[in-house]
């Protein structure tokens, strides 16, 4: 199976903020492809990933993804920014960006969901192996509002705005978005009014639309990859974590499955529900306490354990060593 991809594209921000570092050494050392880029080129998303959280260090700027996610163009996802600022309103255009986004970027779980006050947009890398990623975390949440706010005004900002990681900086991330900001949640989403998706945007030409749909339909099918019932799984998984029961039955009547069918399906895939869980929550915590301002309770937490003394039992099957333990062995 293909591993999660990425249009090359994207790499443009990252590659222009590193202006004056050699760059070419660095796109090398990731297997990249040298510039100039092919813009439609598919490139593995955990190599950008990596090189995303790379750059940051060199610049020596932790907020890099955010400060770039600010000044996203929507022309940086070509037919499917210009689907989006063209829609009616705004409910249309995330629904474009719901439908179309795994033609720019691979396994990634977008989602809407809306309520009668407010609705949260949800952004989730499916492979939970691809850790850390926060500089695309808070790079695709400031992208995000950055589209919305060029499509509905420049005075337009989210009720708040969650991140699955932690960080000890959350004053400078509320005057950046203008609003509350909360780390260490199960999910990278921001939450909006929900009347906000009934405006209408600026832009009025539309006539372009049918081609640019056009063009999507045509790239979907050449990077089209079927999708495993596991996938979809873990990123029930990771949205309940926390937060839901993580129950097969809870999990299999959200997908319209049977409990038995659903364990048959992901026996057919060769995984149960149990190990989908196990690993999740064994990557998360991991990823979690290598973070210094991350505690043994809130990764607990995030993680679905209802105590501390649970998740230490757990790490120390996984490592060895205590959740402290292991903290202090790999926090840099």
């Amino acid at each position: 199976m293909q591993p999660p991809m990425i249009r090359a594209n994207l790499l443009e921000p990252i590659l222009d903020a590193l202006h004056g570092h050699d760059t070419a050494a660095l796109l090398r050392d990731y297997a990249l492809p040298q510039t100039p880029i092919d813009p439609y080129q598919l490139i593995p998303l955990a190599k950008y990933v990596a090189l995303f959280e790379h750059a940051a260090q060199l610049l020596g700027d932790p907020c890099l993804g955010l400060k770039l996610g600010h000044a996203f163009r929507p022309d940086l996802l070509g037919p499917l920014g210009f689907l989006f600022q063209a829609s009616i309103n705004l409910r249309q255009a995330l629904q474009q960006l719901t439908s179309w986004l795994s033609v720019w970027q691979s396994a990634t779980r977008v989602e809407l969901i809306s309520g009668d006050a407010t609705a949260d947009y949800i952004y989730q890398i499916g492979d939970a192996s691809i850790r850390p990623r926060r500089q695309d975390a808070e790079y695709s949440l400031a992208a995000l509002c950055s589209l919305i706010r060029n499509f509905l005004g420049c005075q337009w900002s989210p009720l708040e705005v969650h991140f699955e990681h932690s960080s000890h900086m959350r004053r400078a991330y509320e005057h950046s978005f203008h609003a509350p900001v909360f780390f260490g949640q199960n999910l990278n989403r921001i939450v909006l009014r929900a009347g906000d998706l009934n405006r209408a945007g600026i832009a009025s030409d539309r006539s372009m639309m049918p081609f640019m749909e056009r063009h999507l339909h045509d790239l979907a099918e050449e990077s089209r990859e079927p999708e495993t019932l596991a996938s979809r799984v873990n990123y029930l998984i990771a949205r309940r974590m926390g937060a839901g029961p993580l129950t097969v039955s809870a999990v299999a009547q959200e997908l319209g499955l049977s409990a038995r069918s659903f364990q048959r399906r992901l026996a057919e895939e060769r995984t149960t529900f149990r190990n989908l869980v196990r690993d999740q929550r064994r990557t998360l915590a991991e990823s979690l306490m290598k973070d210094r301002s991350a505690t043994v309770t809130d990764v607990a937490h995030t993680c679905g354990y209802s105590e501390t003394a649970v998740l230490s039992r757990a790490f120390k099957v996984w490592t060895g060593a205590s959740p402290r333990a292991f903290a202090r062995a790999t926090r840099g």
